[in-house]
């Protein structure tokens, strides 16, 4: 059976991974381990740079999922910058930034990419289009879990989380699960 790692130290994100893809003739482990990020435009080029890195560093095949947050008003920021940003701001200076802002859209970005040891990584995204709301609600989650609402609901995923509502978009995963079957 073939062996790939998926490289992350959020167990979480390793969970929703494997309920969300099965591979047969695939085993799927997690190696919790941290990555360099670049700064980069967007989280397919994080996720590409990460996992071309760990293959080559560790020699195994690899998957690295990165996910970014996207706000219209302040053009896209904070981007693929997300996991320091919002340890820095939390949800209270995200609401600092974007008090008397009525322009609220923004938007999830999720990418992963796949690679072998030697070799470039293939990757694939998809978003989930949103808007930031204007307090923090909910208890589930990280920072901006509690701040943003997709689009069509009225909840923000912490409240959704909360009560085993939110449904990720896992269409990359869907993506990847085809290129793993098919260039076996």
């Amino acid at each position: 059976m073939k062996q790939i790692y998926f490289i992350t130290t959020n167990n979480y994100k390793f969970k929703k991974f494997s309920e969300s893809v099965t591979l047969e003739g695939i085993e799927v482990q997690q190696l919790a381990k941290e990555t360099p990020e670049i700064q980069a435009a967007n989280n397919r080029e994080v996720a590409e740079f990460s996992a071309e890195w760990v293959a080559n560093e560790f020699n195994c095949p690899v998957i690295k999922e990165d996910v970014g947050m996207y706000i219209d008003a302040l053009d896209g920021f904070p981007g693929p910058y997300l996991s320091s940003v919002e340890k820095q701001l939390k949800t209270d200076g995200f609401l600092k930034l974007l008090k008397d802002v009525t322009n609220r859209g923004a938007h999830w970005e999720y990418a992963v990419a796949f690679c072998e040891p030697g070799k470039k990584p293939v990757s694939f995204y998809t978003q989930h289009n949103g808007s930031i709301a204007t307090e923090a609600r909910g208890k589930s989650g990280w920072y901006a879990d509690k701040l943003f609402i997709l689009e069509g609901k009225d909840k923000t995923v912490a409240e959704l989380l909360d009560t085993n509502e939110y449904v990720r978009n896992d269409k990359h995963y869907a993506q990847l699960k085809e290129y793993l079957l098919t260039s076996k």
